[in-house]
């Protein structure tokens, strides 16, 4: 493959297929070729190339530059290309895959919210059997974020976890992880501290009864310090903020993914004034996989903050 590396006859489509006709040749070649075979790599490093408009346009322009020399047309030049490291520019899902994706849990939020305006419960007076089904509930949910991942980023285009990020982080040091729990947490603190001294204060979603039942506490436990945080790193990071960040870049990406992070955190009315540090600290979140290429730093960083939230509420 290292002398006759060329994308576009690799794939069978010209160097005029759009973006589309690169992305069906992909899916159909990557169904046919047997996961780990020598076929199956070439189809994946040429759709790593011809899969992202930039690589692409970088491609075509070495590409253009041999042959006006007079030189072979596949060049080992675009396997350089294609072995970068995958960041989110070569995910294969669209901004439609995650339109779709977020119909239902966007559907559930505009429930959730309708439920706590109407009804006017104090969920402080709920019954251990409320705690219990409003958890199991919770379960559910988070296992859906995960079904319409694991449909729309790796079934539908046969893709790996991988893509996700989950992989060894790149170009950042040991303490990287910890900078990001660091200003989690500072974020949180600023925010609630300035609410404070504006004469307001700020209610959690976590009802302080709670911690009065057994059940709901495990359940609690379970949920915020295992479930939720890969639920939702998986879900917000690995697969909301790469899909944007490849449309629309970067920032726009972070910005997008911490709006919606934040908006899927809404419930009664007394907590809506902790959802703009909630998106924060999902921006915060995001600039981690995207300087990092891995979704552990984050995922680390959601694991220590939850859990951290989750024993303060002993002590209120």
């Amino acid at each position: 493959m290292a002398t006759d590396f060329d994308p576009y006859r690799i794939l069978g489509v010209d160097r005029r297929a759009s973006a589309d006709d690169v992305r069906a040749a992909y899916e159909r070649l990557s169904a046919e070729a047997p996961a780990g075979s020598e076929r199956r790599r070439e189809v994946e490093a040429s759709y790593a190339v011809l899969g992202s408009e930039d690589k692409r346009r970088e491609y075509d322009s070495r590409l253009s530059l041999r042959e006006s020399r007079g030189m072979p047309a596949a060049s080992a030049e675009a396997l350089n290309l294609a072995g970068e490291p995958a960041g989110y520019k070569n995910v294969p899902w669209t901004m439609g895959d995650v339109a779709l994706a977020l119909i239902l849990p966007l559907l559930l939020v505009v429930l959730n919210v309708g439920a706590a305006i109407t009804t006017d419960t104090d969920i402080d007076d709920l019954t251990e059997t409320d705690h219990i089904v409003g958890l199991a509930f919770g379960f559910v949910l988070e296992a859906a974020l995960l079904a319409f991942v694991y449909y729309f980023a790796v079934r539908k285009y046969r893709g790996s976890w991988s893509s996700l990020g989950f992989r060894r982080p790149e170009n950042v040091r040991w303490w990287f992880p910890l900078a990001i729990v660091g200003g989690s947490f500072l974020t949180i603190w600023v925010w609630v501290g300035l609410l404070y001294v504006l004469g307001i204060a700020p209610e959690s979603n976590i009802p302080e009864n709670i911690y009065d039942y057994a059940i709901p506490v495990v359940m609690l436990g379970l949920l915020t310090i295992i479930v939720a945080p890969f639920a939702e790193e998986v879900f917000f990071r690995g697969f909301l903020f790469q899909g944007a960040a490849k449309r629309w870049g970067m920032w726009a990406g972070i910005g997008f993914s911490a709006f919606i992070f934040g908006l899927a955190h809404a419930g009664a009315p007394e907590s809506w004034l902790l959802l703009p540090a909630i998106a924060a600290i999902g921006a915060i979140f995001a600039w981690g996989i995207a300087k990092s290429g891995s979704i552990y730093p984050s995922l680390f960083a959601h694991v220590v903050f939850n859990s951290v939230s989750f024993f303060i509420g002993f002590t209120e």
